[in-house]
């Protein structure tokens, strides 16, 4: 099967404990959501919240949804949207009222009952962060209840393009609803875009609904899962194919294409090859570095990238010493070479807040100031949004992302209980996936038959739950003879493989 490397596309792959989305652009991995079957997502869901403490000072308040932390409602998130709107998507010629900007306890108040949406997960020690200013999604439109604020994707920059624009979704738009119409929406028929908005503001209705009828501290409305929000937003007119390789999956992407794009349906297509999805696309070592401390630079040096609970430290090295006239063009051309990785990790991981970026000292200021225009053009591609300041003399660059989902260390890693939070190992269901990564690997590039698995208790103990499920689907999937052997002093994040000549052959078919 040959895919040529310009194209662009999604990649889902689905298994019974991991569900893993990539988005490649040429050829290369471009984005990465990974969830275990076991977490819990809240973003973009609504709940009837209660206001459980009014902050003036920090202008803020927590609000009880229901969840194991309060969430965190900004005075921002509270005050009239249409500030906020017109500040971002407004033109000079709006007409719609602004109202006036009041603090947070002329707004809410103690045991207040509300209905918030969650827009940034829960975190560590932090809750959800909340809003007031409700929106529903779709591929061509974004609906804003409770105001009659219209915009258009900036992407669109004729003003007469964009008042027609306004006028079009004003006339078709319900009631108290306002509109952003996306950049996807810019070519789209007044039918579909019709078709859409009554597809939203019915949800909108039945949000209103279970906030009149249900308790408190509930959520009144889910958003979609991953997979369906990844459709909504990476897939497009220039996006080439989407493989899937479970086929209840692939038959549920099909019906949700069916409503947004029904043309397009024939790009996604089942993988049934034995070879699994991301290696065949190569990615299996992107994805495993992306779990890494260390990220080596194509041209010698790493990135060495620590999180911690106040920001994002990345600090890049050189490789072997470099000396004498060519020492500041080595060390220019490898933090060039920085720029683009740390780019990439940025989006391949999620990272958000602040993130300090400690390049190679570098003697001339012209070579500084090069540094912080080829990052600017590095992030382009990036849809979070992100700002970067100019490098210090020190060589320190800071760096700003919002983050929106749990980022991917946060995702498939915890707190170390032998290091006692100096670090991480991987989640057991993680290991389990390099287990079957690895098992995938060695079966396509070797020939085994037979493999003896040495894992940890906790390892024995998940792959014979449920009379064995997980190892079965292992033998079943790798069509391999696996013999499981237990070693009550291993670590929960090792395993080691053994051919049938009983020779380890772990390292020979690992990844990064």
């Amino acid at each position: 099967m040959a895919i040529q490397n310009s194209k662009r596309g999604i990649l889902i792959s689905m298994t019974p404990y991991e569900k893993r989305i990539a988005v490649m652009e040429g050829g290369d991995l471009a984005e990465l959501v990974v969830e275990s079957a076991e977490s819990n997502r809240v973003l973009g869901n609504i709940y009837k919240g209660v206001v459980q403490k009014v902050l003036p000072a920090l202008k803020a308040a927590f609000i009880d949804i229901g969840l194991e932390k309060a969430g965190f409602l900004h005075q921002e998130d509270a005050i009239d949207r249409n500030i906020l709107l017109s500040r971002e998507y407004g033109d000079k010629d709006d007409d719609e009222a602004v109202g006036e900007e009041l603090s947070i306890d002329q707004i809410l108040h103690e045991g207040q009952e509300i209905m918030v949406q969650v827009v940034k997960e829960p975190i560590s020690t932090k809750g959800a962060r909340l809003t007031t200013h409700l929106s529903f999604a779709g591929r061509f439109l974004v609906c804003m209840p409770n105001t009659n604020f219209i915009g258009v994707s900036k992407r669109e920059r004729d003003p007469k393009k964009r008042r027609e624009f306004k006028k079009v979704v004003r006339r078709l738009k319900g009631p108290d609803v306002g509109y952003i119409v996306r950049t996807n929406g810019l070519s789209e028929s007044e039918l579909e875009i019709s078709k859409q908005m009554r597809e939203l503001e019915a949800k909108w209705e039945e949000t209103k609904t279970n906030f009149e009828n249900q308790p408190a501290e509930t959520c009144i409305f889910k958003e979609s899962d991953s997979v369906a929000q990844t459709i909504r937003e990476y897939f497009s007119d220039n996006t080439d194919y989407v493989y899937v390789d479970d086929r209840d999956e692939y038959i549920a992407i099909r019906k949700e294409l069916q409503k947004l794009s029904s043309d397009k349906i024939n790009k996604v297509k089942l993988w049934t090859s034995k070879e699994s999805l991301f290696e065949y696309f190569k990615i299996e070592d992107d994805y495993a570095r992306s779990l890494q401390r260390s990220v080596p630079l194509p041209h010698g040096g790493n990135l060495v990238i620590d999180q911690t609970e106040a920001l994002v430290a990345i600090d890049v090295n050189t490789g072997p010493k470099v000396y004498g006239k060519d020492q500041e063009k080595i060390i220019f051309e490898t933090n060039i070479d920085a720029c683009y990785e740390i780019a990439k990790q940025l989006r391949l991981r999620d990272i958000g807040g602040l993130v300090v970026i400690d390049f190679i000292d570098m003697e001339l200021q012209e070579n500084r100031d090069a540094i912080y225009q080829e990052f600017r053009k590095a992030i382009r591609k990036d849809k979070a949004p992100i700002t970067p300041t100019p490098l210090s003399q020190f060589g320190l660059m800071e760096v700003t992302r919002k983050r929106v989902r749990t980022n991917l260390m946060t995702e498939k890693t915890h707190v170390c209980p032998i290091c006692r939070g100096t670090g991480h190992v991987f989640r057991l269901e993680t290991t389990l996936s390099a287990i079957d990564r690895w098992l995938s690997r060695a079966r396509s590039k070797g020939k085994l038959k037979k493999v003896k698995m040495v894992v940890s208790s906790e390892m024995v103990d998940l792959l014979c739950k449920d009379m064995a499920r997980m190892f079965h689907y292992l033998e079943y999937k790798h069509e391999l003879q696996l013999e499981l052997v237990e070693d009550d002093k291993m670590y929960p994040s090792q395993f080691y493989m053994f051919n049938d000549k009983d020779e380890d052959i772990t390292e020979e078919y690992n990844f990064v």
